[in-house]
């Protein structure tokens, strides 16, 4: 009994971590949402993409005779955010720019060509082969109780956490988040009282893209690199809808959920009942269906009212 508890648990804080992952990714959803009110499915390639160039700098960084390893981690992850800076902003200036004007619909399409394209160009660069990302904690593990817990998923949950509390705060404690609420809800009259529209759309797609890159960098050392990770999006986005789309606690609320289940039902529960493996890729989305017919805002989701 007392074993069957210690790997539930070790299984609770791996989901956990993994959930927060989740939640790197439900958040970027939420950043754009918040601020178009366009869902980017391309957000999982966009971790990926971030991934990949934190491997290419520290491949290249771990060779050089004077930078040791700690140094070499925290300059390849400075290059990596510089560049997801660059790059959310350029994709802000092809994808959101152009399409501002025209249905959602076509924005939704052109972020699914995006991701499409994004994988496709990688798998050229990186090549077929699958990495395996060195960990800035080595094998490292802190002992809580008899749980056994690494260094990189305390450090993920920790990561995560600061990020969502500094989000929130921004949303809602600095002009230029009030501004992007502002911009979600009417670019017209957010544009007339002088608010920049252009440079808010800019901003959150710099957001996000620094979300994911972060995102990508603490998955990669957890797991494989390879080029096929962008499909995690597709279960960080029923995170997303779980915890309340556009809400930025319910995207680490919905995250966490979604890796708790996902790890228990890979663990204790397929083992007791070995046909739960063959479904673990449906649970979550049983789940979110369950819930949605409880509470379809989800769970930390508000029912917007329409004022007539």
């Amino acid at each position: 009994m007392t074993e069957t508890f210690g790997g539930l648990t070790q299984e609770v804080v791996s989901g956990i971590a993994l959930g927060c992952i989740y939640a790197l990714i439900a958040l970027g959803f939420t950043l754009i949402y918040k601020a178009t009110e366009v869902v980017n499915f391309a957000q999982g390639e966009l971790m990926m993409v971030g991934a990949y160039v934190n491997f290419f700098f520290v491949s290249a960084l771990l060779e050089v005779p004077l930078l040791n390893g700690a140094w070499a981690f925290i300059i390849a992850l400075v290059g990596a955010v510089a560049f997801a800076v660059l790059f959310g902003a350029f994709l802000d200036l092809i994808i959101n720019r152009p399409l501002k004007d025209e249905p959602v619909f076509s924005v939704i399409m052109a972020t699914i060509s995006l991701a499409i394209i994004l994988r496709a160009v990688m798998a050229v660069i990186a090549g077929p082969m699958t990495r395996i990302p060195p960990s800035p904690f080595g094998s490292s593990v802190i002992t809580f109780g008899g749980v056994a817990v690494s260094t990189l998923d305390m450090f993920i949950i920790l990561s995560a956490v600061v990020l969502v509390v500094v989000f929130y705060l921004f949303f809602n404690r600095t002009k230029w988040g009030i501004a992007m609420k502002a911009t979600a809800e009417d670019p017209m009259a957010a544009h007339l009282v002088g608010i920049p529209v252009k440079k808010v759309y800019r901003n959150v797609w710099i957001f996000s893209m620094v979300v994911a890159t972060i995102g990508g960098v603490l998955l990669a050392p957890r797991t494989l690199l390879d080029t096929h990770m962008g499909f995690l999006g597709l279960k960080a986005f029923p995170a997303a809808v779980l915890g309340g789309f556009g809400s930025i606690p319910g995207a680490i609320v919905g995250g966490v959920i979604m890796g708790v289940i996902e790890t228990v039902s890979m663990g204790t529960l397929s083992f007791h009942f070995p046909w739960v493996k063959e479904i673990n890729d449906v649970i979550v989305w049983i789940v979110l269906i369950a819930v949605l017919m409880i509470r379809p805002t989800g769970i930390l989701g508000q029912e917007e009212v329409d004022r007539v």
